[in-house]
């Protein structure tokens, strides 16, 4: 199985696991207990290698996820996003997906924490790198009109120990991926 079926497969599993995928919305949860959201960032994305360059790139990231309610303080869910770079003419990008929670410690406040874990996938012409990722993070609410919030988060998605490969074959081994993020949202709850 390929690297990236095999986390499709996990994603899968753990959204057949009962409780995850049968959560209800919290008492006054007002769109049949589902959430949506949208995003826009600024990222600085750094590949972590003998051979790379240190430096984090900037560049634009947009994300969409879905989910439900599995308590009154808790949403979860699914999401995909990318971040891009032209760095000299070489068009960089990395690609994620996977799950999402979000948790409101204090029942009444915007504050929210981000953790995730999914997939992320990094290509700039012939270089490739997939690897799984870790999400953390935190966010604050500002509601809006009815039923729905906009906010701004910053979040740090992590990878490691995985190969930068191309045609020839591994360029490098156990390189790191990360991308830290500062944006906005909207969701509707």
């Amino acid at each position: 199985m390929k690297p990236i079926h095999a986390h499709i497969a996990l994603i899968l599993a753990l959204l057949s696991v009962p409780g995850v995928s049968s959560a209800q919305a919290p008492a006054g949860g007002s769109s049949g207990g589902l959430w949506w959201e949208v995003s826009a960032a600024a990222g600085g994305m750094r590949l972590s290698c003998l051979l790379c360059d240190p430096t984090r790139e900037l560049g634009p990231t947009a994300s969409a996820a879905f989910g439900t309610y599995a308590g009154p303080s808790v949403r979860i869910g699914l999401e995909a996003g990318g971040w891009a770079n032209d760095d000299e003419d070489v068009r960089e990008k990395v690609y994620r997906a996977g799950l999402v929670g979000q948790l409101h410690p204090r029942p009444g406040s915007g504050l929210h924490l981000i953790g995730g874990l999914g997939w992320s996938g990094y290509r700039a012409e012939l270089f490739s790198y997939d690897a799984l990722r870790l999400t953390l993070g935190a966010g604050w609410d500002l509601p809006l009109i009815g039923n729905w919030v906009a906010g701004n988060r910053v979040l740090l998605d992590a990878s490691s120990f995985a190969s930068l490969k191309n045609d020839a074959g591994t360029v490098a081994t156990s390189v790191g991926l990360s991308v830290l993020t500062f944006g906005v949202y909207v969701r509707k709850q």
